[in-house]
């Protein structure tokens, strides 16, 4: 059986008292220190992790905000040069309808110029013909038989241009 000792339980508590006071003295500090450091490192890592999170998202922000600022930019500069595309094609079109006017005015002018001279022309032509006609008619004195015939013979020989 176990028996108890008084002297041995006193020896064994001063032992033990005197063990826990070494102990505290020499390492209870130094392991508590250590843990109080630990506990200050961890810490200050998740305040610096929170502030480092902080600055990522104000940063996120901001280049979203540049983002924005860009995409606005590109779509104002994507409508002014459609803007200006239109204006550009606008005046190409008018130019041109200018340029068409003044070539079918030209045109026009060159064909009454034409015209002029050709009814100048057939005026002499006909005055030629009626000249003719009159010298033949003048010389040969003829019954109205002979008129028409001369006429139908004249008419004849005129050329295929001025019959039409």
């Amino acid at each position: 059986m176990l028996e108890l000792d008084p002297g041995m339980m006193v020896w064994t508590w001063i032992t033990f008292i005197i063990v826990l006071i070494i102990l505290s003295k020499v390492a209870l500090k130094p392991i508590l220190s250590a843990i109080e450091n630990r506990e200050k490192k961890i810490h200050d890592d998740i305040e610096e992790a929170k502030k480092q999170r902080d600055e990522s998202e104000a940063l996120l922000e901001k280049h979203r905000q540049m983002i924005d600022g860009a995409e606005k930019e590109a779509q104002k500069i994507i409508n002014e040069n459609q803007q200006l595309a239109e204006k550009t094609r606008q005046e190409m079109l008018d130019d041109t309808r200018r340029q068409s006017d003044k070539l079918i005015e030209k045109a026009k002018k060159e064909i009454d110029r034409q015209k002029e001279s050709a009814l100048i022309s057939l005026k002499a032509e006909v005055a030629d013909l009626a000249v003719g006609a009159a010298e033949k008619i003048i010389l040969k004195n003829l019954d109205k038989e002979k008129h028409k015939n001369l006429v139908d013979e004249y008419i004849k020989s005129m050329p295929k241009s001025l019959k039409n």
